[in-house]
């Protein structure tokens, strides 16, 4: 199945992010990757970011919601980090 780019962040220098994904089935496993961007005005900007897949809920009405987490390991300057999601269903 295709990759589905669901959301960025800019995170800071030594900082974190999270994001809330929701919208799938029970039946759906979903994998998540990141494409960093280093930004911050440095002739070669350090893109350095680390994905954590954190929790995952079931809703009341069967539906299913991820979160995940991306820390900037980045010492000096803020990432833009692009989510993407790969979806498979049973």
């Amino acid at each position: 199945m295709a990759v589905l780019d669901v959301g960025w962040l800019t995170i800071g220098p030594n900082s974190s992010g999270s994001w809330f994904n929701h919208g799938y089935t029970a039946q759906d496993s979903v994998h998540y990757s990141i494409v960093v961007y280093g930004v911050g005005g440095f002739p070669t900007p350090l893109g350095k970011a680390t994905l954590t897949q954190g929790e995952a809920y079931e809703h009341v009405d069967g539906t299913k919601a991820y979160k995940v987490y991306v820390q900037n390991n980045a010492p000096f300057n803020s990432v833009n980090v692009h989510i993407l999601a790969q979806v498979e269903s049973l």
